[in-house]
């Protein structure tokens, strides 16, 4: 090999522009994403019930979605979630599943899966997963020195929450607070109701529609 390109030096430099030329051409024309794009399906089911304990989150409602979103064809693993009042479920599926069926799929389950959950349960939301995207790019702090807590929090909930939702390629926009806090009489803490999620919990059941 080296002897024929030495009797053949014309036809090496050749060769050699031959792949620096292939080589400009594929950089060019190779995309580039900070994100790329992510080809297995992937299937979020997102289930509110504000003010409900974590704990109850898991046992009442996780689960029992996980059981039925899990009988979707094609599901390779799951993963959840359960915050305060928040359930977030997410199917992986195989990659020869198409997303729209798995889409249905998860849709009909989880939607069907409404009647067994507890009263008041916010339907299931069902939406695409991209795994490329789960963390956020950009945080937007709300201060203030007048406001308290629970000022910045509707501020940054009803008013900055809507402008955002407005900006090409934002999608859901999470509002989360520093602190939560709420006065309670010494004879209800005297009562047993020392943890601040069962707390929650009672008075989110007991006094729907009020204004904190």
């Amino acid at each position: 090999m080296i002897r024929r390109a030495l009797d053949n030096p014309y036809a090496v430099i050749i060769g050699a522009l031959t792949i620096l030329l292939l080589g400009a051409v594929a950089i060019v024309k190779i995309p580039t994403d900070i994100l790329p794009q992510f080809k297995t399906p992937a299937v979020q089911i997102l289930t509110l019930y504000p003010g409900m304990p974590a704990e109850v989150m898991e046992k009442d409602i996780t689960s029992r979605l996980e059981r039925w979103t899990g009988q979707a064809n094609g599901v390779a693993r799951q993963e959840s979630r359960s915050m305060t009042g928040v359930s977030v479920i997410r199917n992986y599926f195989r990659s020869d599943i198409d997303p729209n069926t798995a889409m249905s799929q998860v849709s009909s389950l989880a939607i069907s899966d409404l009647y067994y959950l507890p009263p008041g349960t916010i339907p299931p939301m069902v939406m695409p997963f991209d795994p490329t995207a789960t963390m956020p790019l950009a945080l937007l702090s709300v201060s203030s020195d007048t406001a308290n807590e629970t000022q910045l929090y509707d501020i940054a909930y009803f008013e900055l929450r809507n402008r955002l939702q407005g900006i090409p390629g934002v999608i859901a926009p999470a509002v989360f607070s520093a602190a939560e806090s709420v006065g309670f009489s010494p004879t209800l803490i005297a009562t047993g109701w020392k943890d601040g999620g069962s707390l929650r919990w009672m008075l989110s059941t007991r006094c729907k529609g009020s204004t904190p």
